[in-house]
């Protein structure tokens, strides 16, 4: 296995990829971006990935190459990295320009597809609630190159000796992980923040969903206090890169993992597995 990098459409030497000084998404935070992950060499979720990818675009509206390309250029990538599970970033930058220039005035954005071993699956991470409050937002997250909100929020979470920070709202709500959306377990019954309280709309959060659905266990995405979070029999987060895993500790505090987490991770493991 090996990393490979291109930039747009274009595979190019890892050690030599560059773009400009001037690109808005390193001087502002300018861009999005998504990260996915190979199941059997198959980059899993990838129309998803991009159509989440191509909604946060036109909110952004960043001139960027079309999502069929991008695909393709995802493919090429996974193809040259040879044997093994990847991990995928797609980044999409406003691009370059003087400083003072109206976004309107900017030509085509870069976009950059990077492809690099997976790292081996965790059976469970620990959480932290940390004291890193999310800004208030209209509507769902995006994920956006201004990312070191959440980089600080994980930062905090592991200076106090867990895996992963969990993040409130202004009320105390909890709302997602710092890389993770976040479920609760109790009384048999899942819970999930809701989307419209700012929450990252998860492609894993959304198969998670579905897969309750098709056990015949009660879920629902509703408002989830802290107290919630923190009686739950069970505790869950997903990402693409881990996909569904057991949360052993909050706070320090022991949790087992249960019947119910149990269920849904293999689940989601058979469905990754069949659909390669």
């Amino acid at each position: 296995m090996t990393t490979v990098v291109s930039i747009d459409g274009t595979r190019v030497d890892p050690a030599h990829a560059t773009i400009s000084v001037f690109d808005r998404g390193l001087l502002y935070g300018d861009g999005c971006f998504e990260v996915l992950r190979t199941w059997g060499g198959v980059a899993v979720d990838l129309r998803a990935h991009l159509d989440r990818l191509g909604e946060t675009i036109a909110v952004l509206a960043i001139k960027s190459l079309p999502c069929d390309a991008i695909a393709a250029a995802v493919k090429d990538a996974i193809g040259a990295a040879g044997a093994g599970e990847h991990r995928i970033r797609i980044v999409v930058t406003r691009g370059p320009g003087s400083l003072a220039t109206p976004l309107a005035e900017l030509g085509m954005g870069h976009t950059i597809v990077i492809v690099e071993p997976l790292s081996p699956p965790v059976a469970g991470i620990t959480l932290a609630v940390v004291d890193w409050p999310l800004p208030t937002r209209l509507g769902r997250g995006h994920k956006t190159l201004a990312y070191l909100d959440h980089v600080m929020a994980r930062e905090l979470a592991r200076a106090a000796g867990a895996d992963e920070g969990v993040r409130l709202d202004a009320t105390g709500s909890v709302v997602e992980g710092a890389t993770s959306n976040v479920f609760v377990v109790r009384g048999g019954v899942v819970a999930t923040p809701m989307i419209e309280g700012g929450v990252l709309p998860g492609i894993v959060r959304e198969r998670v969903i579905a897969i309750c659905a098709g056990l015949g266990i009660p879920a629902e995405a509703r408002r989830v206090t802290l107290e919630e979070l923190r009686l739950a029999d069970e505790i869950f987060a997903t990402s693409s890169l881990r996909g569904v895993v057991p949360v052993t500790r909050i706070d320090g505090v022991a949790l087992p993992t249960g019947p119910i987490t149990t269920r849904i991770a293999t689940a989601f493991v058979t469905q990754m597995t069949s659909t390669r």
